[in-house]
Order: structure tokens, then C-alpha cells, then sequence
């Protein structure tokens, strides 16, 4: 049996037209173009679907049963053009995004709340992880792509600059510090410095581009861990400049760093062995966008 959507629009508009005429009117077709089509159509299903008179059509008992499917095959159809439209044009996907725990609960919510509102057809899953995950989940292929801080990373990937925030000390607004306009980072001989991770006094070294000699280090293995020691003025800490936020239950001042100032890159990780889908491409340019001016 092969049945044509054409034919099944024709057999609809002419049942709900009533005759030839009013629906070669609707369809701007001749009555004569509409009745073969009628006519092929009882052919491929074996039975007739209109009885005709010299004044009207009407559906026979099976053309009314073969009417509702038709109207639902029809409507089906339409929906499905729109999707394909809506994958073309880069309006509807799905797109798993994995980033660290500060962005997660600083940056990204405001970001995808935009981006859900522009594009509400796009589903985007947020899959809060450390970056020393990121590589896993992208070469497995379990997230679309990533967003942390710069990192060596592997052959297969590919990190493109998303945005650069500028690094402050975090203390006490209790510690000696606390009322300067900057600090110099010579200045933090001496200081207990709390860590998110053992390795990230190399991590500052190479963001401030200076030599950092810090006698005293604890890893705490978590931000609000080490906002909640500085804020009992036990220590210092490093914070990007988005972080500012996660600051007011604490009582904690934000201070520039100074000779050099230094800032953190952050980049976007994906699978270099993949093409982005097109709704991965369009949620990508949108958080171009949206931390293009972020400092």
C-alpha cells in the first residue's frame, strides 16, 4: 500500500468541504485533480470512501473511520516537520554540560535561565564535576561538553578561552589585610593559605605568572570549607572574581591582588573527535556571549 500525504490531505479537506468544488477552491486544484486523487486513494485501500451524488460527497462508513486516522496521521506529520525545523534551525536538542562546583552554583544558573527562555526547546542537563573528571566524561562521551578552569588536557579534546576572571585574596574582615586596597603577593610570606586542591599553588603561580613561595598550605578540599575557616580568621584563601556572591554569609572581605595582578582562564572542553550537535553549538556561542565582558 503506499499511500502519499497529498492524498491523505486532498481526502481530508474534500470530507470536511463537503464537495470538488469548495475544495478545489481551498486547495487551488482542479476538481478533476482532486477526484483521480480520490479515486488512486480508494484504490490503495481497497474500499470506497465517499458515496457520491449529483448535489454532495459523503463519507462512506469506512471513509469516517479512515478520516480520523488520516486527521491524526496528518497532524502527526505536521508536528514532525516542525521538529525537523526546530533541529535545522538549531531550536530544539538536548546538550549535557559539565562543570566545576563554583560555576555550578555561580555563573550558570543566571546563564541557562537566559538561554532557556531563547531557546525552550533545548534541554540542557548541568552536570556538576571536578575538572579531573571532565576528561573521563568527555572521551566517554557521557557529556556534550565542559566548562573549568585551564588545564592541561588530552590529545582528544579540544579547550577553546571562554572567559578570564580576575583573582582576589579572600579573608577575615577582622585580618590584618582586610582594609587595603591591594595586597602584593610577597606580602603572603608567613600567611596559612587554604587550598581547594594540593596542586593549586602551582595552579597560582601560573596565573599570577610569579614565583609563589607559601611556607604554610592546607588542603580543604572544598570552597565553602575554606570561606568558612578565613571567615574565622584561621587563614586566607584565593577566590575568583564571580565567587564575590558566595561571600555574604561569611564575614569576609574581597581584596585585589597586586605585583602582578593575576586572573584565572576558564575554558570550554569538548570532544575534538566530535561534531557539536547544533543545539551544543548554539548553547556554546550563547555563554560566549554571555561571559564575553566578565572580569
Amino acid at each position: 500500500m503506499n499511500i502519499s500525504t497529498r492524498q491523505l490531505k486532498v481526502f481530508v479537506t474534500v470530507a470536511h468541504a463537503g464537495s470538488l468544488v469548495e475544495a478545489s477552491r481551498l486547495l487551488h486544484l482542479t476538481s478533476a485533480a482532486l477526484s483521480v486523487s480520490i479515486k488512486t486513494l480508494e484504490q490503495e485501500v481497497g474500499f470506497r470512501v465517499f458515496d457520491r451524488t449529483t448535489r454532495a460527497l459523503r463519507l462512506t462508513a469506512e471513509g469516517s473511520r479512515l478520516l480520523a486516522v488520516a486527521t491524526t496521521m496528518l497532524e502527526q506529520h505536521e508536528a514532525t516537520v516542525h521538529a525537523i525545523e526546530d533541529i535545522r534551525l538549531q531550536r530544539s536538542g538536548r546538550v549535557r554540560i559539565a562543570t566545576t562546583q563554583l560555576l555550578s552554583c555561580t555563573l550558570m544558573p543566571p546563564a541557562l535561565t537566559r538561554f532557556r527562555a531563547q531557546w525552550p526547546q533545548i534541554e540542557v542537563v548541568q552536570v556538576p564535576a571536578l575538572y579531573d573528571n571532565f576528561q573521563g566524561l568527555l572521551l566517554r562521551k557521557e557529556v556534550d561538553m565542559g566548562i573549568g578552569p585551564q588545564r592541561l588536557c588530552d590529545d582528544d579534546l579540544q579547550a577553546t578561552p571562554l572567559f578570564a576572571s580576575t583573582l582576589y585574596l579572600v579573608c577575615s574582615i577582622h585580618h590584618r589585610f582586610a582594609s587595603r586596597q591591594s595586597v602584593q603577593w610577597k606580602e603572603l610570606d608567613g600567611e596559612k593559605i587554604f587550598l581547594v586542591d594540593k596542586r593549586g599553588a602551582g595552579w597560582l603561580a601560573r596565573d599570577a605568572g610569579y614565583q609563589l613561595q607559601f611556607e604554610h598550605t592546607v588542603d580543604v578540599g572544598h570552597f565553602s570549607t575554606a570561606l568558612a575557616l578565613a571567615s574565622e580568621n584561621e587563614g586566607v584563601l584565593f577566590g575568583p572574581g564571580f565567587t564575590r556572591p558566595l561571600l555574604l554569609p561569611y564575614t569576609l572581605a574581597m581584596i585585589p591582588l597586586a605585583a602582578p595582578a593575576a586572573k584565572r582562564s576558564f575554558m570550554l572542553y569538548v570532544n575534538a573527535q566530535d561534531a557539536p550537535s547544533a543545539a551544543a553549538a548554539q548553547l556554546a556561542a550563547h555563554l560566549s556571549r554571555e561571559f564575553h565582558d566578565l572580569t
